[in-house]
């Protein structure tokens, strides 16, 4: 493939092989000539530069607590521990692929992209399989307030046990967005990654993951072209609700 010019505004991450640029402090970003833009999750930069530059975001989330105004309009992002390669993956996929974060058939690069690659996946055909199903809790109707009041009860939990020895952060994302979407409300990528109750480099991993499974879609915000929203896809969210009604049908929750 051809050489990709990513130009780095800070953070020690590993090189994604030739054609890595590093800015010093001050640089005109208005020369600048690239592909794509990473930048530190906790950076200062100046954010409408970085947006009147129109290139593909990547977001590097470390050690130090990320700004929410980065991960909410990164079109991908690189974790502590991701190495070269790894990075380079992401680059790829951003300057490739049409819908950077709609990826829902692995590809030999995207493996490089996180160790939950495989548990998404199966978590994938999992809900492939739920979605496809019809039983007698098929028209038990769910509704949000049932969603939320069951997130509710999985927090309520963290009160009595440790949450580290539950954590669930796939599931807790899941039901999130699956209320929202009955609220018709948008969720952002920090929004998620809270609902997730775990360090936010684990829930960014997940996300990363479940987006180049196909479960999670990404959709640009109409009023600002560089931020986005994260939602189910359509057969993530009719296999949501199939569980959902399951569950409404045994406790017959009220």
């Amino acid at each position: 493939m051809a050489e990709l010019r990513i130009v780095s505004l800070g953070g020690d991450w590993p090189q994604a092989g030739p054609g890595w640029q590093i800015l010093p402090p001050g640089a005109d970003l208005a020369r600048i000539s690239a592909d794509l833009v990473l930048v530190p999750a906790d950076s200062a930069v100046d954010a409408a530069a970085i947006d009147r530059l129109a290139l593909p975001l990547i977001v590097g989330v470390g050690a130090a607590p990320p700004r929410p105004y980065w991960l909410d309009r990164a079109d991908d992002y690189v974790l502590a521990g991701d190495d070269g390669d790894a990075i380079a993956a992401v680059a790829r996929a951003i300057v490739a692929a049409a819908r950077p974060w709609g990826v829902a058939e692995q590809s030999d690069a995207s493996q490089h992209l996180s160790g939950l690659s495989a548990e998404a996946q199966r978590l994938a055909d999992a809900l492939s399989r739920l979605a496809r199903e019809n039983d007698g809790a098929a028209q038990t109707p769910v509704s949000a307030p049932l969603v939320r009041r069951l997130i509710r009860l999985r927090r309520d939990r963290d009160r009595h046990f440790p949450a580290e020895l539950f954590a669930d952060p796939a599931w807790d994302m899941l039901l999130d967005l699956a209320a929202a979407r009955m609220e018709g409300a948008d969720v952002a990528v920090s929004s998620l990654c809270l609902a997730a109750a775990v360090p936010t480099t684990t829930a960014l991993r997940w996300v990363r993951s479940l987006n180049h499974a196909g479960i999670f879609v990404r959709r640009t915000d109409p009023l600002d072209a560089r931020r986005a929203f994260i939602g189910l896809s359509d057969e993530a969210f009719d296999a949501v609700v199939a569980w959902l009604r399951r569950f409404a049908t045994a406790f017959q929750l009220r």
